[in-house]
């Protein structure tokens, strides 16, 4: 992650437009991830957020406004600018075929940067400014890739060298937007392009109205913290341009109101899952009140042990037979009301080891 710093003074000089869902879009997935962060996990993130980075402000400061920061930094180098999308090839003349192993997607990309942010934020050895540099592409990037054509690009007899992701996807004259590409940028109409809004109060009621409709349309729900792959989101991301952003769609149309309200919907339900998948990285990552054994008993019949917990976090209890065995087997999950549990099972097996997990 130290290369994000350096290359802070390095400058390239590229021409696509990699401006995803707006600063709007953004920070509705930022505010639906900090909706869900455990209290902890919003501490550690807002004091990283106080640091001080590349052309960090006032204005990029919390949480919400900070997953802006990726963008804003674009007035002032490009070297980045790969960083936000990944181009997986799509075939325009038949949508069907999924081939695209001509068409490799530059080394650097919305994956890559993914991975390096998490493997960062993951390094107890890494500066804070480091971390701090991570979070905010983190929280950028968790957006762009939900995004479909920041996962896309589209090949054919009219674009034998891709289409930018649909910035070469020309629209009618009489389209609000010029190109594919922002058209899916402004969610099909659903979010404003006014970068600078995000700092007014009217902006403020826009967005709490979005997050909530966002949120009501595609609950929250809990899973199994783990440190996902990226890759397994840009195919997700790449699977809906080929089913839903190029399809309905010519070079030079005007978009039909069935075509947007589609990618209006699409996008309300992406800017759910992307901040949901942001919430469940940043509490797998930055775990907090590890389980801590408070109490072994063994009496007739039963074993028991209890551990410290936080409450409304899941705990997974595994065993497994000999120490040396390589892998522990599940055998429930529970959910702490309080700050503790007690784990009860019968004596009847031979011989087990046991352990407790956060996995929520």
């Amino acid at each position: 992650m130290s290369k994000f710093l350096i290359s802070l003074c390095v400058c390239f000089c590229l021409s696509r437009a990699v401006l995803a869902w707006n600063a709007e879009g953004h920070m509705v997935v930022a505010q639906i991830a900090y909706n869900h962060l455990d209290p902890e996990v919003k501490a550690k993130c807002d004091a990283l957020l106080t640091n001080t980075v590349y052309h960090s402000s006032s204005i990029n400061s919390n949480f919400v406004t900070a997953a802006v920061w990726a963008d804003d930094i674009k007035n002032f180098t490009s070297a980045y600018s790969t960083w936000h999308y990944i181009d997986l090839a799509v075939n325009l003349t038949n949508l069907n075929n999924t081939i695209t192993n001509n068409f490799p997607p530059p080394s650097t990309n919305v994956v890559w940067a993914i991975r390096q942010c998490i493997a960062t934020l993951q390094n107890p050895s890494e500066t804070e400014s480091n971390q701090a540099v991570a979070l905010r592409f983190l929280l950028h990037f968790a957006g762009d890739i939900q995004q479909p054509l920041h996962c896309a690009e589209g090949y054919s007899s009219s674009h034998p060298s891709g289409d930018a992701g649909g910035n070469g996807f020309g629209l009618s004259n009489n389209s609000d937007w010029s190109n594919l590409h922002s058209l899916w940028d402004a969610g099909g109409g659903y979010l404003s392009d006014n970068v600078s809004s995000r700092y007014s109060a009217s902006t403020q009621s826009i967005l709490s109205n979005k997050v909530a409709a966002s949120e009501a349309a595609y609950p929250y729900s809990f899973s199994v913290g783990r440190i996902p792959d990226p890759m397994d989101w840009a195919v997700e991301g790449w699977g809906l341009a080929r089913t839903i952003a190029y399809v309905g769609i010519n070079e030079g149309d005007t978009p039909s109101v069935t075509y947007t309200n589609a990618a209006q919907t699409t996008t309300k339900q992406r800017m759910a899952i992307g901040g949901q998948r942001l919430a469940k990285l940043l509490n797998t990552i930055f775990v907090t009140n590890a389980p801590v054994a408070t109490a072994v008993n063994l009496t007739t019949g039963n074993f028991a042990f209890s551990w410290s917990t936080v409450s409304g976090r899941t705990y997974r209890v595994q065993w497994k037979q000999q120490p040396g065995d390589a892998v522990w087997n599940d055998l429930t999950d529970l959910t702490a009301s309080t700050n503790s549990i007690t784990f009860i099972d019968s004596t009847a097996q031979t011989q087990r080891f046991y352990r407790a997990i956060v996995v929520n």
